[in-house]
Formats: structure tokens, sequence, C-alpha cells
């Protein structure tokens, strides 16, 4: 019987890579398999919702992100997808052929206006106030807005605090793999070493348009999971000017059901550092079961680090408290015009005279982000099962083939 049959016959239930017996035609078979064909043994992956709340930024996305090592549920994280059976330790023994940093965002990006009104308490369904595409201090009284209520210009970003995050978070980062307490298999930046690309496609931008109603119920539900005491109004009219010097006019609109959004072109971030969904060892690493496995994301710029903080948290600065920012023309400027905007109003049988009325408008934006991104970290090999472990260190460490933690550095 032929060592292949005699594998089957004695282990018929493990007969996939390193589960058949230790031959020289297996090992054959395994050290030149084609590393595409290698399959992910273990992983974890964090998919996050945007935006994070800011009590969460440090302890989860601080100085030490541990994608592997942390526990299946995270603070500031909304699910973890693991093969792990305890996130980062190892069942069986395994050998290691390459791994994977991946950071993926949302397909799409794009920006639309609205307004921020708060407390949403004061809000009654089907009595919701007039949303208008800009309107003037004087106009506020006219918007139907519920008492003690205040009005907010708004933008909403849909996907473009998630890939900005990412960029900035694999500039932040080192990606390191600690062996052996303090030995450091790889310590590259994280962009030279991640795979970063949206879900769409990688090549080229495309754009189209998407329901904005389906973006904004997310982006409030998020608001009202973070505690935020208003919401995100789309726009459902337009202003078109003033009858009086204290209101503004305005039309039914539907111009801003939609929002125009960007696919893809992420190519170049996507190549720009190792060119493939992953990297493949200069020589397979044999891990031990029952000991963690010390792969993580390390601070190393703290210019990058406090953007990708604040481009996750729910208000900016990351540092700061609050559920929503509220952006000025700049940290000692905002707050709204002097009343110097002239506008002619319209003449009707109240005010039959045409004047000139004196407006005044915020400049202050309050800034909502929604989208999702993905980071995780993926590992490619073979489990070691049985004889196999003693066959490696016999035979395959020796000859060089395969490297041990205690050699990985030499």
């Amino acid at each position: 019987m032929n060592s292949i049959a005699a594998s089957k016959k004695d282990n018929p239930g493990r007969f996939i890579g390193l589960g058949a017996n230790p031959t020289d035609l297996v090992v054959e078979s395994v050290m030149t398999c084609g590393f595409t064909q290698v399959p992910v043994i273990e992983y974890v992956t964090w998919t996050v919702d945007l935006p994070v709340a800011n009590t969460n930024i440090e302890g989860t996305f601080g100085d030490e992100i541990d994608i592997l090592q942390n526990p299946k549920a995270v603070p500031g994280v909304t699910n973890v997808d693991s093969s792990f059976v305890i996130n980062g330790l190892l069942q069986v023994d395994m050998l290691v052929i390459g791994f994977g940093v991946h950071a993926f965002a949302e397909p799409q990006n794009g920006t639309q206006i609205g307004n921020y009104v708060s407390p949403v308490s004061g809000l009654v369904s089907g009595l919701l106030p007039n949303s208008p595409d800009a309107f003037t201090v004087g106009d506020v009284a006219g918007l139907g807005l519920p008492g003690g209520a205040t009005m907010t210009p708004a933008e909403l970003e849909w996907g473009v605090c998630a890939q900005n995050a990412l960029w900035h978070m694999l500039n932040a980062y080192q990606f390191q793999w600690i062996m052996q307490q303090r030995y450091l298999l790889i310590n590259e930046l994280a962009a030279d070493v991640a795979y970063f690309g949206a879900y769409a496609d990688l090549v080229g931008a495309g754009s189209s348009q998407q329901a904005f109603q389906r973006y904004v119920k997310r982006v409030n539900d998020r608001l009202a999971a973070l505690g935020d005491p208003g919401v995100f109004l789309p726009i459902n009219s337009q202003r078109i000017g003033a009858v009086t010097t204290t209101g503004g006019i305005f039309h039914p609109t539907r111009a801003y059901d939609t929002i125009d959004v960007t696919y893809g072109g992420l190519g170049v971030q996507g190549r720009t550092g190792c060119c493939m969904p992953f990297r493949k060892l200069f020589k397979p690493v044999l891990l031990e079961r029952g000991i963690p496995v010390g792969m993580l994301l390390r601070a190393q710029d703290d210019y990058h680090q406090t953007q990708f903080q604040n481009y996750i948290a729910a208000a900016e600065p990351a540092t700061g408290g609050g559920t929503h920012t509220l952006e000025s023309v700049s940290s000692t400027l905002g707050g709204t015009t002097a009343a110097t905007i002239p506008e002619l109003t319209f003449s009707d049988s109240l005010n039959p005279t045409t004047v000139i009325v004196e407006q005044a408008v915020n400049t202050d934006r309050v800034l909502l982000k929604g989208g999702a991104l993905q980071m995780a970290i993926l590992i490619k090999g073979f489990e070691v099962w049985g004889p196999w472990k003693q066959y490696i260190l016999n035979k395959l460490v020796p000859s060089g083939l395969v490297a041990t933690a205690q050699n990985a550095m030499s």
C-alpha cells in the first residue's frame, strides 16, 4: 500500500494539509503549495459602525490596537467575527505561511446638507418642522420648531469618515508580530503590509445616486444609541426669499431625496504596500498551541493617530466629550454673521413695498457621520496534528525549511 493510501486508512478524517501522516511526499506537497492556495486558518475581524463613542476611543483605538488579543465583545466595536475559540490563542500547533492585515471601508462616499434639531424630545411625528436648504436668523420663528428647540445647519457625511479614518490609521500604526515576549518577527508600517480598499471596484471610481433617507435613518438611529439629544432632518423645502423683515418664503422640494455618491477609486491605496491581500513569510514559522499570537498595531505617528481618532469619533476632537461635532469657521471664530446680508423682500397685500432688509445667518455647521469600516488580522497556514510537530522539529527546522519562535530572528 502506498503512503497516501496508508495515510487515508490510518486517518481517514484528516487527509487534508498536514492531516496525513508525515512523509517526505506530503511535506513536498505542503511546502510547494502555491501561496494563494494556502488557507486562512485563523482570523479576527472587527466591524465598526461609525461614529464611535468618544469614551471608547482611548481604550480600544488608542496607542495599541489589539485585534487578535481582545475578547469577542469590544467597546466601540459593533461586531467581532473570529475563528478562534479564545481570541489570539491557538488550540493546535500551526505552521504559518503568511499573514494579512485588512482594512475595508464603505463602498460609497457622499455628503448631503440638512439641519440638526435639538432636543428631539420636543418633536412630534406628523408635525415635524420645516427643514429648508437655507434660513436666516429671522426665519427661525416661522420654521415650526417646538418651544426650546434650536435648528443648526448640518452636513451628513456617509462613508467619508470611514475611508479617511483607515488611511490615517494605516499611516499612524506599526504592525508588529512579537514572538517569545520581545522578539519582533515583523515590525513595519501598517500601510506597507496592509491591504486597504473599498468593497467596490479598486481600479477606478464611478458615481451614482442613492436614496438619502436610508442613510438619514441609520445616522439618526446611531445618534439615539449614543444618547445624542438631537436629530438630523433632511431638506424638505427651498428658501426663495423673504416677505417681511422677519420671515422667509419657502416652497416644497424633493431635490434632496437622493445623495450623489462615488464608488471605488482606492486602487492607489490598495496597491501602495504589499500589493497583495496577504504577506508571505520568508520561511514558514511553527507556532505552538497555547501561546498567544502577538500580532498588534502600535502607534508611531501622533499626527495620523489624532486624525484617525477624530474621523471615527462621534464628536471632534476625540479627546473631548459630546455625541456630535459642531464645526465652527475656526477654533476662535464662529456663530452668526453680522446683519449685513442685504435681501429684497417680496411685495404682497400686507407689505406692498419691496424693501431691502438686513439678514444674518449661522456660520456654524453640525457634522454628522455615518458608515462602517472593517479591520482584520488573518493568518494563512496549516494545522499541525499528531506526529507532525515532532517531524517538523526533527527534519524541517534543522534543514532550514521552517523557523521556530526561537530561531525565527536568525
